[in-house]
């Protein structure tokens, strides 16, 4: 039977098994994106450089939280809905250019990230609450309805906001997302990492890498020089000059909200599949082959609980097809958006 909307609200506190953190989109800050404050990492007395990059407006919201956003490009609105938990949105700044022909994309900081307030209480960082701030965001910024993308941890809050509120997510796309962490077997899911990891693991850094993915460090600083040997596991070919420019990026440019991460405890795990029926709008779903954090088993039950819903799965990449193929990545959304252009069109698409 499919949870009530009351009930979807009500229990969402999430992580993926065996996978604690999930990074997501990642972006290139702008020149003029701020300054840097350098913070000693009492762990190894060295120096790490947490950058200061702002997106350019601030709104406030009528309880007066503010929320830091930007956008770029023309078209119909879509909503960027950044991973993590707790990424700052700049990254996904890259990620929403390979559409800006398309959609008027804005990218907003989540509760506690950049300039946007944090939540109250403090620790209200589920599933439920995350859905509500982008539900106000998006009527404060004047939209009754919108496209919502997210990548991997973004892309459960952009489905679970579908699911709560059909009639104003017009388009959903899901990036290397998934629908809880109780949504997939478990076994099915271990099988999938290790068939992922078993590309790498001739690599001289892969134990370390595999290492700092599973740790939470005591400061934003320590935790994000700690993970910074990870981020090959995320390319399915790492050494390649497109994915050595992205994790230089990524290690550059990295904020993290620890206060979302760790309140992300799956009590109880999240299953979306018996809600889907619920979402309303085209939905497209796009995976990396080679995905050890959500590949396509994860997403797999997305597109098929979505009536109409199309699964793209991109071969020869990770966890970020948008990086390590991006003409193909767009070509497989414009695809999609010609399929599904007007009402009409997406009757037909269903039928």
């Amino acid at each position: 039977m499919p949870l009530s909307r009351e009930v979807l609200v009500d229990n969402e506190t999430d992580t993926k098994r065996r996978v604690k953190h999930r990074p997501q989109g990642v972006s290139q800050s702008r020149p003029d994106s701020g300054a840097v404050i350098p913070v000693t990492c009492a762990h190894n007395d060295s120096v790490t450089v947490l950058p200061e990059i702002h997106l350019e407006h601030v709104l406030e919201l009528p309880d007066g939280r503010c929320v830091e956003w930007e956008s770029t490009g023309e078209g119909d609105p879509l909503i960027w809905i950044e991973g993590g938990p707790g990424f700052w949105s700049h990254l996904g700044r890259p990620d929403v250019a390979l559409l800006s022909d398309r959609f008027q994309c804005h990218l907003v900081n989540a509760p506690g990230c950049g300039r946007t307030s944090p939540p109250d209480p403090s620790t209200a960082y589920d599933l439920a609450s995350h859905v509500r701030f982008f539900d106000e965001v998006r009527a404060a910024l004047g939209f009754e309805a919108v496209t919502l993308m997210g990548h991997s941890w973004g892309g459960l809050v952009a489905v679970a906001a579908a699911v709560a509120h059909p009639d104003r997510v017009r388009r959903l796309i899901v990036v290397d997302g998934y629908a809880g962490s109780a949504s997939v077997d478990e076994a099915m899911a271990v099988a999938e990492q290790e068939a992922a990891y078993d590309r790498l693991r001739d690599r001289p850094w892969f134990d370390e890498a595999a290492a700092a993915a599973e740790v939470t460090m005591a400061t934003e600083a320590e935790q994000i020089e700690h993970f910074h040997p990870a981020w090959p596991l995320y390319f399915a070919h790492p050494e390649s000059e497109m994915a050595r420019h992205h994790i230089g990026r990524l290690r550059r440019e990295l904020r993290w909200n620890l206060d979302a991460l760790r309140a992300w405890e799956p009590e109880p795990p999240i299953d979306l599949r018996p809600a889907l029926e619920r979402v309303a709008c085209p939905t497209l779903v796009v995976v990396g082959e080679h995905d050890f954090v959500c590949g396509p088993s994860w997403n797999r039950p997305i597109a098929e609980g979505i009536a109409g819903a199309r699964l793209a799965v991109v071969p020869d990449v990770g966890h970020m097809p948008q990086y390590e193929a991006p003409d193909e990545f767009r070509r497989i959304v414009h695809d999609w958006l010609a399929d599904t252009d007007s009402p009409a069109d997406f009757r037909d698409f269903l039928r």
